[in-house]
């Protein structure tokens, strides 16, 4: 084993055997990296210009060691590989940023913090114009859209095509059949709810979808003086809610296929997933609950009462108040949320009495969170 120490390393130490790399950080702590792994990510086996692998796992050595490790400057490690014609240099800040899970997409995105009605103080609201002239204030909004799944603005224009603007600063509009943006008022025939003066009870959107729209952004046009409050939930607090008290309920919606419809004259959408969708750590990955769209369920008669009693209790707790968020937006608020994780619902109006008129458009998944990375790049923070 060789042990390095240098003061002006930018971390305290680093050292190897032949199939490890173990840095110690500035803070104390340890990370380990295996030699296949690191002779994989080699940067220099990568285009310089979009960082996409030159070299196939095919042509890499079976069992690569590590011979030397020097530090030569800048933040930069160089490993010397043994029975190679071969060095490779890491930058520290690199290591560090996948040092505590190999997953770059969960290492990039912000933690998850999930709230209830009495913590709604929580939620972050930004006037529009300092999002639009601030890199800083938008990486702000959209770590905080990332974090709690919704985010708030205030001041936004109300005039044409602001919404597109708006967008922009968020990620690429996911078009449907609804067009580019979408009016959300009241309609004498509507082919949706939404287009009505009705009460909406919480859900998500679009669940019969593939894919499913990723976010979800409304601008208040015309606010209603009286009643049609808009409400939210946190889908991931009622689901972990749902699993602490009643695991095998929640087992039930996360593994029982769903299908959700909707048809009009000119359209006609199916698509099957659980109420409840995880990933493949078994963490909460997405919540669809859209009852107006559930189609005649299809289920095994063992497993049929025990689903519908599973759904009839994630159905009460979405009508728990302390799960909800109610607001009044004004004319000129916006509100941008996870579609795969906050539901919304509204309160009933009477159309006759006001107009109150919301502009809404969906946003690609990846779109948000390519634009989140890239500004976590401009603003990252040094090692610890």
């Amino acid at each position: 084993m060789n042990a390095i120490f240098k003061e002006q390393l930018p971390v305290q130490e680093f050292y190897h055997e032949a199939r490890h790399l173990t840095v110690r950080w500035r803070d104390g702590s340890e990370s380990r990296f295996d030699s296949m792994w690191l002779r994989d990510n080699c940067p220099e086996d990568r285009d310089p210009r979009n960082g996409q692998r030159c070299v196939d796992i095919s042509e890499l050595p079976p069992d690569p060691r590590i011979g030397g490790v020097s530090y030569v400057g800048n933040g930069i490690l160089e490993i010397i590989w043994a029975g190679e014609l071969k060095h490779s240099r890491f930058q520290l800040q690199w290591l560090w940023n996948y040092a505590d899970s190999p997953d770059s997409d969960q290492q990039e995105r912000p933690e998850l913090v999930t709230w209830t009605g009495d913590r709604a103080s929580e939620l972050l609201w930004k006037d529009y114009s300092e999002v639009a002239s601030s890199d800083r204030a938008r990486w702000q909004w959209l770590k905080a859209i990332a974090r709690y799944g919704i985010a708030f603005l205030e001041n936004v224009p109300r005039k044409d095509h602001q919404l597109e603007e708006l967008a922009r600063l968020v990620g690429f509009i996911y078009e449907t059949n609804y067009g580019r943006t979408f009016d959300v008022r009241s309609e004498p025939n509507p082919n949706n709810l939404a287009n009505s003066d009705w009460g909406l009870g919480l859900h998500t959107d679009n669940p019969y979808r593939n894919p499913v729209p990723g976010f979800q952004i409304l601008h208040c046009l015309q606010a209603y003086p009286e009643g049609g409050e808009s409400f939210f939930a946190d889908g991931f607090a009622v689901a972990e809610h749902l699993r602490t008290q009643d695991p095998v309920a929640f087992l039930l919606l996360a593994t029982t296929p769903v299908r959700f419809t909707f048809q009009d004259a000119s359209t006609d959408l199916s698509a099957e997933r659980p109420l409840l969708q995880l990933n493949l750590r078994g963490e909460l990955a997405a919540i669809h609950y859209n009852n107006r769209s559930v189609a005649p369920l299809s289920i095994l008669p063992d497993r049929l009462r025990p689903f519908y009693q599973a759904y009839r209790g994630l159905a009460q707790l979405l009508r728990n108040p302390d799960f909800e968020f109610r607001v009044r937006l004004q004319s000129g608020d916006a509100v941008a949320f996870d579609n795969h994780r906050v539901l919304h619902g509204r309160a009933a109006f009477k159309a006759t009495l006001a107009p109150r008129h919301l502009q809404g458009c969906y946003i690609s998944r990846d779109s948000l969170f390519s634009n989140l990375r890239v500004l976590n790049r401009k603003f990252q923070e040094a090692l610890p």
